[in-house]
């Protein structure tokens, strides 16, 4: 009889940050979000960089911004040394920070 051998769960790990971004500032970080995005998908381990926005009643930009990376050391290591969004929001003055900063491990 032949043994069924179950592969391990793929589990990837991920960052998401959440901000709400002032109207005025929505270009500036729209545009640095996506040098952004080029910059941080050349970093070893980097599977994907997500960002998912919702304009509000009152012009601000609701944005839920996402990396996932292929082991929790890379996801360490950009989190103590890379360009993250809360070290861009920072740079560029956008007059706000993240309201939210979450590391999850995703399991499907």
């Amino acid at each position: 009889m032949a043994t069924i051998q179950n592969a391990p769960p793929f589990v990837s790990y991920s960052t998401l940050s959440e901000a709400l971004i002032p109207g005025a500032s929505w270009p500036a970080v729209y545009a640095s979000l996506q040098a952004l995005k080029g910059h941080v998908q050349e970093y070893p381990g980097c599977q994907r960089f997500d960002v998912f926005v919702r304009v509000e009643d009152s012009g601000d930009t609701l944005l839920h911004c996402y990396t996932t990376w292929d082991t929790p050391a890379q996801l360490e290591v950009f989190l103590e040394r890379g360009y993250t969004f809360e070290r861009l929001l920072a740079d560029i003055g956008a007059g706000t920070g993240p309201t939210r900063s979450l590391v999850m491990e995703k399991v499907f």
